[in-house]
Parts: structure tokens; sequence; C-alpha cells
């Protein structure tokens, strides 16, 4: 038994043929080379692309919300800021030890901030580990009376007062970036 295609018939077998083919290999293309994971993403890299020096301050939240000295040392630093040529920034987060705290102090660093100050027990407590692992960065504890100060750390004490604008001179005193 032989098989005779009509002219119409081998036409839309060929056609379908054709568009299964096109199918097939528009899959291919736009699934090749992934397996639907997406692959390793370039690393991050904060930059300062203004250029101006940046002090960062930084602390437990909860802490920092019931200190009368917070507020202070940042009104002290965000003055300081037009004249110096300097980018203030703070970054108040929940971290329970000093452990937790460590990650942001690090965070810190990475995005150039060229002085961390820190407020209160613990992010205190995680300057000394911090400050080891990133020999660049100026660390400052703002500490109550009583309250231990890490080994190496400045830290600064006194009326609300004092504290801010002991702050605010080290913030002016940050040598030019790329210094």
């Amino acid at each position: 038994m032989k098989f005779h295609l009509t002219h119409q018939l081998r036409w839309i077998l060929g056609l379908t043929a054709a568009l299964v083919l096109a199918g097939v290999g528009a899959v291919a293309l736009l699934t090749s080379g992934s397996d639907g994971e997406a692959g390793p993403s370039a690393a991050v890299s904060p930059s300062n692309i203004s250029g101006r020096r940046t002090a960062c301050l930084t602390g437990e939240a909860t802490e920092a919300a019931q200190r009368t000295d917070t507020s202070a040392i940042w009104s002290g630093l965000q003055d300081a800021s037009g004249p110096a040529q300097l980018n203030v920034q703070q970054l108040f987060v929940p971290a329970a030890t000093a452990d937790q705290a460590l990650p942001y102090l690090a965070g810190l660093s990475a995005q150039h901030c060229d002085l961390v100050i820190s407020i209160g027990p613990t992010f205190t407590q995680a300057l000394e580990t911090a400050a080891k692992a990133n020999p660049r960065t100026r660390f400052v504890a703002v500490a109550t009376d009583g309250q231990p100060a890490p080994d190496g750390i400045a830290t600064v004490t006194g009326s609300d007062n004092e504290k801010t604008a002991e702050i605010r001179r080290r913030a002016l005193d940050l040598p030019a970036s790329g210094s």
C-alpha cells in the first residue's frame, strides 16, 4: 500500500513541521544556560561618589530611643555636615547582643563610614571586634558613666552637651577623603 499525499496535505504537514522546529528552537534558545536558578550575582561594592567624608551614628534602636543624648549628638553631626563637607547618616536597629550588632558595624565600614559613633552598651560591646576587622574606620563609643569602655576605642562621656561637642569635633577633624 502506497500513501499518496496531496499537494495541500504536504503543504500543511511541512508548515506544521516548520512551526514545531521553530518553537523547539526558540525554547532551547531562551532556556540555554539557565537551570531556573539565578547565577551568582556580582559583588556589590558601595562607593562614596560624593568624595566627602562620612560620619555614621549607630546603636540599638530601643537603647538609642531611651537616651537623651541621641538626638543631641545627631543634631550636632547634622550641624557639622554642611560647612565641613561631611556626609552624615544614622542607623538604629534592633540588636539584642553584641554578636547581632557586629554585622551592622561591619556594614557601616563597608559603606565607607570614616567615623562610626556607637550609642549604648550593645553596640559598644562590639566595637573592639569591629575596629580590629576594619582598621581604616575610626570608632567612638558614646557611654554613660560606669559603662565599661572597650580596649583601644575612644570613649566619650559627660553631659549631653559635652558628648555632642566632642563628637562634632571628632567628625570635623576627620582627614580629607583619600588621605
